[in-house]
């Protein structure tokens, strides 16, 4: 497919950061756009294991705090959670319109990356941290501080949004390979041996390599 296809059909608002980064050589802005539908593919298990791992680990940690699965109707009367409640409501909803019951399970298959990664805003340092601070057992207890942790979530949560809405990935600052590597060690934070594993799946590095090569 020639360029004035993929601009008729992506628009040449899309199209114009790879060709303006090209100096308008459009052969390699294309290749650049391909390299891109590539890498946010070659994204997905790294944000796919760190978001399931996180959110069953919050789960595991609150349902003790709480002595409940479904730890979040403690907050329904508490402002501090207004937040969080409509967040919880609105995966009602959705199970809701699809004729699905709403047990914890389902719950928290609904709730988003931000409902998880808002558990450590700093209102909630008094609040939850000294039970979520357990979620990450092997991070080193110098690391091992809610905003650290805050700080990590909320970079990957922004680059999980990048890669689902389709932005260009090959220019973010800083760069794609540094922003998986947090990742990576959240990951590791919540158990070393699932980044091993995580590590035969991931062809996030790999693809990164080949398209600098192509951009020298």
């Amino acid at each position: 497919m020639n360029w004035n296809d993929l601009e008729r059909l992506f628009s040449p608002a899309r199209l114009g950061r790879y060709s303006a980064a090209r100096a308008g050589d459009t052969t390699k802005a294309a290749l650049d756009y391909t390299y891109n539908l590539q890498l946010s593919e070659a994204m997905m298990p790294m944000l796919n294991v760190l978001e399931i791992a996180l959110r069953n680990g919050i789960h595991t940690r609150l349902s003790a705090l709480y002595g409940r699965e479904d730890w979040w109707e403690t907050w329904v009367a508490d402002t501090n959670f207004n937040w969080q409640n409509k967040e919880v409501a609105y995966a009602k909803a959705k199970l809701n319109r699809r004729h699905e019951p709403q047990t914890p399970d389902k719950i928290i298959a609904e709730l988003t990356f931000g409902f998880w990664s808002s558990l450590f805003n700093t209102q909630f340092q008094h609040v939850l941290w000294k039970d979520l601070r357990l979620v990450f057992t092997r991070c080193p207890k110098h690391q091992r501080k809610r905003h650290n942790i805050s700080s990590a979530l909320n970079q990957i949560r922004d680059l999980r949004n990048r890669v689902f809405h389709h932005e260009p990935l090959l220019w973010l600052t800083p760069t794609l390979i540094q922003q998986h590597s947090v990742g990576v060690m959240v990951i590791n934070w919540l158990e070393p041996d699932l980044a091993v594993w995580l590590n035969t799946q991931d062809r996030l590095p790999t693809k990164w390599a080949e398209w600098n090569i192509t951009s020298d």
